[in-house]
């Protein structure tokens, strides 16, 4: 009673989201306020969540990345188990109770029940993938920050035709399948000194359950229904495909077939010469961030010892070349020095205790 109680005001909490002309810039207002709102419980997340892991064995490097799995488990946990409520105890009393349904239509183009509190879930998800979108621009994430923004777009486009269980089901599917492999990118960070047997479970788990959503379920419950809609449902055609394939060219699949043509070298990849390791990868910024002072410093080590076999086609001075040799040779040596510090200064703290 008390969950029932809690879906039926929701009413009251949209009454403050959402003006009563519905238009579109009032919906973007709603949904700056929100994401808003999400940011900042989210750095607080973070602070708490970094409070309480330092008192675990865990090195600095990774609270921020733990934190952002966390916050995506938890949330997508808490959508999956609201939607699954709503769909229960609102869409399909509405749907079983319409005695002249055409039975010939799909049951997912079924309009709003309640047009209100569709609007005030439709914003909370949307503001969350704007939060997720900037996180993943924050870790020069390109790919992944479009393929958000396309959904939250497609759900956008479904609150536009009203279209709630469609846009329900399909942000029940996204939401489990997302906690699920934000769980196995938690579990895959704190196995860096795992066997390798241990990662590739967790890779083939991953590849298992994407494939099982999308090439199984949103093909045949989704894809296809939607390609042969109504002519006035083309928008939701458009966006569908535009994201259906983003998460394809996302997939894990698509990385290892990147790994196996690119990846020639351990240099090339964040996870060496494994291809497990690259897929669970998720720290692709620091990684070129390194690559980048190391292949600087090894092209100006080259020039210098052309220079030295060849000092007469030499036009600069000696002094700017050594000074510019020695600043990144110092750069990546404190770096790594740093990071040591970091390390060291953990354990000390962990034997002090």
């Amino acid at each position: 009673m008390v969950l029932l109680e809690c879906l039926f005001r929701l009413k009251y909490f949209g009454s403050f989201l959402v003006s009563q002309d519905n238009s579109l810039r009032s919906a973007l207002n709603s949904i700056f306020w929100l994401s808003c709102l999400f940011g900042i419980v989210f750095i607080y997340f973070k602070r708490l969540l970094k409070g309480l892991l330092r008192l675990g064995r865990l090195q600095g490097r990774n609270f921020t990345q733990i934190a952002q799995y966390l916050w995506n488990i938890c949330f997508n946990a808490t959508a999956m188990l609201f939607l699954t409520l709503y769909r229960i105890l609102l869409i399909r009393p509405e749907d079983a109770s319409n005695k002249y349904f055409p039975q010939y239509n799909n049951v997912i183009f079924a309009s709003t029940c309640d047009a209100g509190k569709f609007e005030v879930i439709t914003l909370v998800l949307v503001a969350f993938e704007v939060v997720t979108v900037v996180l993943h621009l924050s870790k020069c994430d390109y790919s992944e920050a479009f393929s958000n923004a396309l959904y939250g777009t497609l759900l956008m486009s479904c609150l536009w035709l009203r279209l709630e269980t469609y846009s329900m089901l399909l942000s029940f599917y996204v939401a489990m399948y997302r906690a699920f492999r934000e769980l196995l990118l938690l579990c895959s960070s704190q196995m860096d000194a795992a066997p390798h047997t241990h990662l590739t479970f967790v890779v083939t788990v991953k590849i298992c359950t994407w494939c099982y959503l999308f090439l199984n379920l949103l093909p045949f419950e989704f894809l296809i229904p939607t390609l042969n809609a109504r002519k006035d449902h083309f928008p939701l055609k458009v966006w569908f495909w535009l994201w259906y394939c983003s998460c394809i060219w996302n997939s894990p699949l698509l990385k290892l077939l990147y790994h196996k043509i690119y990846h020639t070298y351990p240099y090339d990849c964040a996870g060496g010469a494994s291809a497990v390791r690259c897929i669970l990868s998720d720290d692709w910024q620091r990684f070129r961030h390194f690559r980048n002072l190391e292949h600087a410093f090894c092209e100006l080590k080259l020039h210098l010892s052309k220079e030295n076999v060849h000092p007469a086609h030499t036009n600069e001075s000696p002094s700017a070349q050594a000074t510019a040799f020695q600043t990144i040779k110092c750069v990546v040596a404190l770096k790594r020095k740093l990071k040591r510090l970091r390390e060291n200064r953990e354990l000390q703290r962990l034997k002090d205790e």
